[in-house]
């Protein structure tokens, strides 16, 4: 299984694109999930979220705080996933988690991505 999923990961790494590369925090980037919608992913800032969850949480939040940093910021197997807010119609109060920027398809702006929040995430 862990080979199959690094293999995955290892084809995925070959079609980022430039344009991928350059996806920031803050950036709303577009994918398709396969079920006929689109999903939307807000890029976050993993090092402001673990300070602001340490300092609600306190020492309950140390060991994922640190788990999610390493994952992200040191371990070379993740310099292509982003840890975003993931909203779509199926979620569209959001969802927490990663992706991996070979999926998407570009960036909208920030007014476009708030106006279809306003409708659930449905594309007309």
């Amino acid at each position: 299984m862990l080979e199959a999923e690094r293999k995955a990961r290892e084809a995925a790494d070959k079609r980022v694109t430039p344009e991928q590369m350059r996806y920031r925090i803050g950036d709303i980037v577009v994918s398709d999930s396969g079920y006929g919608f689109l999903v939307f992913h807000e890029i976050l800032d993993i090092e402001k979220l673990v300070k602001e969850n340490l300092a609600k949480y306190g020492d309950e939040y140390e060991e994922e705080g640190m788990y999610l940093l390493d994952s992200y910021c040191f371990t070379p197997e993740m310099r292509f996933y982003r840890f975003a807010r993931n909203y779509s119609e199926a979620c569209p109060e959001g969802e927490l988690g990663d992706f991996h920027i070979s999926i998407g398809l570009g960036t909208i702006p920030r007014e476009v991505f708030e106006e279809l929040k306003r409708k659930s995430f449905r594309v007309d």
